[in-house]
This record gives structure tokens, sequence and C-alpha cells, in this order.
């Protein structure tokens, strides 16, 4: 396993920055996480975590479990598992000969990381520290934290050519290791970011491994010979004695209980807080002994309960979509969260458990669960992702789900993405759905008057909804009117609590008419034009005088357009043509870092994208510069600026800059101004450029001391980092 990470990892010029987590917070313990059930597939492993004070909560009480994990969290929280915390305190101000970016607080962290291996000292200026981790990056430096060997083995993941280069080991040896798995429909999705569940579940598989424990003393293992949760005491068959605390969790089998839940030759890890009192309580109930259940264990929803005579029925459908109908016995009670009730209070839609023995029922337990209510985003056969409160969850939708719309129960296939759904949730899996409404219906328009418009959807429903008197209508993101539909038009409907429609978009306009290739043109007189449509139709158009053309961003003349090019025309209400677009397969839009400029005769950029790759383009004697939606010279573009470029028959065309101030430029010092507290450079382009220091800026020499500004030399070669345009680090080079 290679002990240096490669350049490509952490390099995210254009990472979100986000505000930090509970990481490294320790306001909220596990009694106060108000939100862990949204995510109580990992609820118990969440909960160990913050007893262990790895992974914790906001001050408010909330644990945010789908909010992302930052590059700088995760290597505090691995450092923490590694027992290491302290330590990487007590670095926070160290001086060290390698520049670290900079933060608000965690520079410790990043020289530990730096120590361990697990970060390149090279490579750590250029880190976007709080920028999302992504599921492979965090594969990697739990491989380099914990010195896991390599193990060759291959990856079968629908999407393993999706895992970056230099990467694939690091996956493969934590799906070996059982650390980290792949996700629903056999992918393993290397390039999402990783959330704050799905990190306390690695953390905690990382000390069922028996790969780490940072607090060996605050851990014990043992078989329960008694427990007493109101006196406070757990005794343990190995000897052991500990008092339990009032707010101390308890979780059998992976799920949460209540006290009286742990019987006697329970297998317990017990969790201890600082003053040696057990804060959680982790059993796992042995098939054998006292408090085993033996026989066979369904969970379903129930369908149906109904009496035949003085006998009870029940109809259940399990996780994998079958139905069981079984008989109960009059002696069997049913357990619910809030207490046991007869046969008589069960009914359909709760979600529940039976156990069987000899095929008989002997006990039937109401499983709680969490309903989540929210905006579908994304529908797959076995995935629904739904996002709640800025939260995005990835639900398992097991075979034979129940969804009910309008009080009806319809097929699965019906969920469309914006629909507004309120969905009942156990551990990771989807048990119950209800469709609310659909915020933003698609269809082709059937009919439309001056008040309603009705459309015919996906499924070939067809749906009348009530115009707002406002209401806007965007064609190619253009503001037009309801006379600029067309019946059979594509579009979506934005619709507002009165479900009155407020928006329509054009999303295929049914004017086929209106998109070709040229083949003819009349330039003289009256303008002119005639096009092919995709069906080998033929239409010709007068064209206004004042016709705005169109390429990507650029303008043209209408007498710069040739037979055979690709377009898209506008219509005015004479239907005239007063636009026109033209399509070209060969024009592109890119994002990136400027890495290199040339000026001058035949001049070039070099432009490196957010996966750290560098190409270089020729640039258009006529390219158009600008920033802020002002033009600009190529002789004031800094190297280093962030940009979006438009490429056109191979050469760029446009270029804007969308941040020269927060960024890291490399220059030649030609001026010191003291007493102005600036820094004139030169740079490889020969652009010229004046930045004022920042109050408290921090400049180092070549051996990394830290020197005054009467200390910096015309001459230097330098690495300016700057902040609001202003440098707020300098380094010489």
């Amino acid at each position: 396993m290679p002990r240096k990470m490669h350049l490509i990892l952490f390099i995210a010029a254009f990472a979100a920055v986000m505000i930090f987590s509970g990481a490294l917070s320790s306001e909220a313990g596990a009694d106060q996480l108000l939100d862990i059930g949204e995510a109580s597939w990992a609820e118990q492993e969440i909960t160990e975590m913050s007893a262990l004070e790895i992974l914790e909560g906001y001050p408010d009480g909330r644990f945010l479990p789908y909010q992302s994990v930052t590059r700088l969290e995760a290597v505090a929280m691995l450092i923490r598992m590694l027992g290491l915390d302290d330590q990487a305190r007590a670095m926070e101000e160290a001086d060290v000969a390698y520049q670290v970016p900079y933060l608000p607080w965690g520079r410790g962290y990043l020289i530990m990381g730096v120590e361990r291996g697990m970060l390149d000292k090279n490579y750590l200026s250029q880190l976007e520290p709080t920028g999302a981790a992504s599921r492979a990056q965090v594969a990697a430096l739990v491989c380099l934290a914990f010195d896991l060997n390599a193990t060759g083995s291959s990856l079968d993941f629908a999407d393993a050519d999706q895992i970056p280069y230099g990467y694939q080991e690091y996956v493969a040896t934590l799906v070996d290791h059982e650390l980290m798995q792949g996700l629903p429909g056999n992918v393993f999705e290397p390039n999402s970011v990783i959330n704050r569940a799905q990190m306390a579940v690695l953390l905690s598989n990382l000390l069922n491994k028996e790969l780490a424990n940072p607090y060996p003393d605050r851990r014990i293992t043992g078989t329960v010979s008694n427990i007493e949760p109101i006196s406070g005491l757990i005794d343990l068959q190995e000897g052991t004695s500990k008092f339990l605390t009032a707010e101390c969790w308890y979780y059998l089998d992976g799920k949460k209980v209540e006290p009286a839940g742990i019987k006697n030759g329970d297998s317990v890890k017990l969790t201890l807080d600082d003053s040696g009192q057990v804060v959680l309580v982790q059993a796992v109930r042995s098939s054998q002994g006292q408090g085993a259940n033996q026989g066979e264990v369904y969970q379903g929803l129930v369908d149906n309960v109904f009496f035949i005579g003085s006998e009870c029925w029940v109809v259940i459908t399990c996780l994998d979509g079958t139905k069981l109908t079984r008989s109960v016995p009059s002696s069997v009670t049913v357990n619910d969260p809030s207490g046991q009730m007869s046969l008589a209070g069960l009914s359909a839609g709760k979600y529940i458990e039976m156990r069987l023995e000899g095929n008989q029922i002997t006990s039937i337990n109401v499983l709680s669960t969490s309903t989540v209510k929210g905006k579908v985003t994304d529908v797959e056969s076995s995935i629904l992702t739904i996002t709640s409160g800025g939260s995005k969850m990835e639900l398992e939708v097991p075979a034979g789900v129940a969804v009910l719309k309008d009080n009806s129960a319809v097929s699965y296939e019906t969920i469309a993405v914006n629909n507004e759904v309120e969905v009942a949730v156990y551990g990771q899996k989807v048990i119950k759905i209800v469709i609310l409404r659909d915020t933003s219906p698609e269809g082709t328009i059937q009919d439309l008057d001056g008040s309603e418009i009705t459309i015919r959807d996906v499924y070939g429903y067809i749906n009348t909804y009530t115009l707002d008197e406002d209401v806007d209508v965007i064609i190619d993101g253009d503001s037009e009117g309801l006379g600029d539909l067309n019946t059979g038009d594509k579009v979506r409907l934005e619709l507002n609590s009165r479900n009155y429609v407020t928006d329509i978009e054009v999303l295929d306009s049914n004017k086929s008419d209106l998109e070709g290739k040229i083949r003819a043109l009349d330039t003289t007189g009256t303008y002119g034009i005639t096009i092919r449509n995709s069906e080998g139709d033929k239409f010709t158009y007068k064209v206004v005088e004042d016709v705005e053309v169109y390429k990507g961003s650029r303008q043209l003349d209408f007498d710069e357009l040739a037979i055979g090019d690709e377009v898209r025309l506008e219509l005015d209400s004479d239907d005239w043509v007063d636009e026109i677009e033209v399509l070209d397969s060969d024009q592109s839009t890119e994002e990136g870092v400027i890495s290199g400029l040339r000026t001058g005769s035949s001049p070039r950029l070099w432009l490196t994208n957010s996966d750290g790759d560098e190409e270089r383009y020729d640039i258009s004697d006529d390219v158009e510069c600008s920033k802020d939606g002002d033009s600009i010279d190529l002789e004031e573009i800094v190297i280093g600026s962030e940009a979006e470029i438009e490429i056109e028959d191979d050469e760029v065309v446009t270029i804007e800059i969308t941040n020269d101030e927060d960024i890291t430029v490399q220059g030649e010092i030609i001026n010191v101004r003291v007493s102005s507290e600036r820094i004139q450079i030169e740079q490889s382009s020969g652009n010229q450029f004046t930045y004022y220091l920042e109050d408290g800026a921090i400049l180092r020499d070549r051996d990394g001391d830290r020197i005054d500004l009467e200390d910096v030399e015309e001459g230097w070669d330098v690495e300016l980092r700057l902040r609001d345009g202003q440098i707020y680090r300098l380094t010489e080079l």
C-alpha cells in the first residue's frame, strides 16, 4: 500500500465551504441527540461514538446524521480513534517546515495527519479542508491511518470504473476488512460525500474489528449476571459491577430497548463515562440461556386483522414482499411501545415483529417507526431518495411496499420526482409511503385557456390545474406569456400550497419546425431563412431586420450564418424570426483554475479542473473576457483565478473569471511598499498585479521562518494566499 496520497486526493478547488459540524463539539451528549431516529439504521453506532466523544452533537441537541463530513473532520475523527487527540491539539501552534492551510481551528489535526502518513505535506497547501469528503477519500485516509495492508482483491461494483485512479486498493481493502460496504444496486458511489451517520458506522466498525481502541479503560465486555436499572447497577459474570447513569442508553441486537429488555445471560459491551459509570449498554442475545427466543421471526406491515368466530388471524407483508397469514392464540398479548394491548388493538398499518415456535405465534411486538416528510429527489426500483429539512436520505424500498395516494392504494411506480411524501421508516427500510401531492408535475399540454391548464403525465393520467393570476411562463430561460405555449409542449408546473400553478417551464417545445439545418438564406432586401427539420420537412420564414443571432454566449450578424448550420428559431407575434440560436456540437464549457496563461501573439491558456487534470487551449483572437459582468482584458487575468471558459472549434472564445480574490497565486516580486503594506508581483504571463497585506498576515522565507515585510526582497519568487483580495500568507519559494 503506498504511503503517500496521490495528488488528486483532496485537490478540490471548487469544494463548497461548509460549517464545521459537531465532530469536535462536546455540547450535546448521547442523551440529547434529538434527531438520530432519522437515521435509525445507524442509531446504535451514533450513540456509541457520542458516548466515546469521538463524534458528537450540536448545542441545540441535534446530530444532523445526513450532513456531510468535511475532510478536516474526517482526519480529526480518525486521529481521535487512534487515541491521539491530545497530541493533535497540542500541535495547533506548532512551527513546521511546510505550508498548512489557514484554519480557524484544526491545524494540529492536519499536522498530526502528516505525522501519521495520512496526508502528504507536499500537497497540504492544496488541501481544501472544509470541503466535503468523498467515500473514496475516507477509505484512503482509514487505510493510511491504521496501516491496513492491501488485500489485492478486485472490486465487482457496477460503478467500480468510477473509483478515481489510485483509490481502488484503498476501497478494496476497506471492503475486504468489512469496514465499508457497497450501497443498494451493487454500487459503491466513491465520489459521493460521506455523511455523519455513515461515518459513525465506519468508526464503530473499526472498534468492532479491534483495529482501534482509543479509550480501553472506558470499554468493558462480558455477560450479564444481574441488572437492576432502578437501583442503577449492572453485574457481569466476569466479576465486574458498574453503576448505570440515569441517561444510559440500551440496545439489544442493534435495536434500542428499555432497560428491562436486557436479560441475564446477554453478552454486552459497556461504554463508561469519565467517572466510570455506564452510559451505553450494547447487548447481544445468545440463542441459548435465559432470555433467548427460539423459532422463526417475521417482520412486516400489517395488511389485515380479522376474526373467524373467536379465532384471530393476522396478515402481514414481509420485507421481501411475501405475504404471511397466521392465526394468533387468544393468550398472546401485543407489546406496544406505549404498553401492552389486546389483539383487538392491533390494526392494519402497524409494523410488527411476530415470533413463531412450531408455526405457532408466541409473541407480537409493535415496532417503533419514524416518520419522514419531504420531497422526492430520485426514484429507483429499490431506493427512494428524499430531501427533508436540507438533508438528503436514501431509503431502501422492499418489494410490495404500501403506497397510498388520495387514500387509495397505488403502485410504487406512481411515485415521481418532486412528489411531496410522508414515509414511515423502520431501520433503513421504507414500510409505507403516502403521496401528499406533486409539487412539480410534468406532462404534455392537452388543453389551455386563460384560467386552467390540462396535461397528460408520463403515466397517461390527465390532470387539470388552476392557473395563478400571476403565473410565469419560462421558455429556454426567458420569461414569456401564455400565448407562447402550444398543445403538445412538454412542461413542468410549479404549484403553491393551494395547488395553483405559479410557474410553467417548457421542457420540450412541440414546434419541431423551428429547429433544423439551414437550407437557404436571403441576406438582401427582406431577410429570409429556410430550414429542414429532423423529419425532412422544409420551412421558410421571414426574418426581422434587427434579428438577434447567438452562438453560445457570442452574438453574430445574420450574414455570418452558413448553409448547413444547425439552428433554433424564435418567432415574434407575427411569426417573423426575431432570434436565431446556432447549435454547435463542437462547443463546450469548462470550469477550473487558470494554471497558466500566455498573452501576446498566439495566446494560450492552461486550465486545471477539479480532478487535478490540466488542459491547454488556444485563445481566439476575438476572445471575450469578463469579471462580475464587466469586460476585462487578458492582461487583467491572474494565474490562479477560478474561471469558466467556453471552447468553440478548439479555441477559447469566452473567459469568465468567477473568483480571483480567495485564491493562491505565484509570481516574482517586482516592488515592495513597506509604508503602504503592499506588494507588486509579475507572473509568468507578464501580467503585473498589486496586493495589500491583510492585518496579521503571516510572511515566511524559504526556510519557513517568519519574517516582517521589510525583510521581503524584490526578485523573490513567492506564493501568495489571498482572502478577499488581500494577502493573508506569503511564502518564499
